[in-house]
Formats: structure tokens, sequence, C-alpha cells
């Protein structure tokens, strides 16, 4: 029997001379599948919480090898990342 895993992942810091911000908020992003109405997006909402219930997380179908991605728009020096489950 399959099990399913429920990841909200959320790019929130990144270091330039102006300090800590989430440089990947808003930006353009892709995932492998989506899972009901769990877009990619909403991985990028500003959305803080990671539950799932909330509708802004993003979800991937039952797959082996999923994968989320970000465009940043530009380089970043990543100094911090923070993944929520």
């Amino acid at each position: 029997m399959y099990g399913y895993a429920i990841y909200c992942v959320l790019i929130t810091s990144i270091s330039m001379t102006i300090g800590l911000f989430n440089a990947a908020r808003f930006k353009p992003s892709s995932q492998s599948s989506t899972y009901k109405n769990f877009y990619s997006y909403l991985g990028v909402d500003g959305d803080y919480t990671g539950i799932i219930n909330n509708g802004h997380c993003m979800h991937t179908n039952l797959e082996r090898a999923p994968w989320w991605i970000v465009d940043l728009l530009g380089q970043f020096e990543v100094q911090q990342v923070q993944l929520y489950n």
C-alpha cells in the first residue's frame, strides 16, 4: 500500500547586502505533478504555516521522483533555506 507524504516547501531567506529576505516569494514555480488543487505557486505565496488544510501548500501526486522548482529570476548567495512539512 502506498502512503502519502505532504511537503510544503518555502525558501524564506536569501542574503544580500540589504540583509535577509524571501527571494522566492511570488516567483515562477513548477512541479512534476499536481495533487488536487495544491499548485506549485502555493509554495511561494508567502504563507509560512505549513498546514495543508489552509490551502497554502504545494503537493505532487504520488510518484517515484517528485520535484518542485522555483525560478528566483536572478543570482543570489543563499544563506538559509527553510522547508516546512
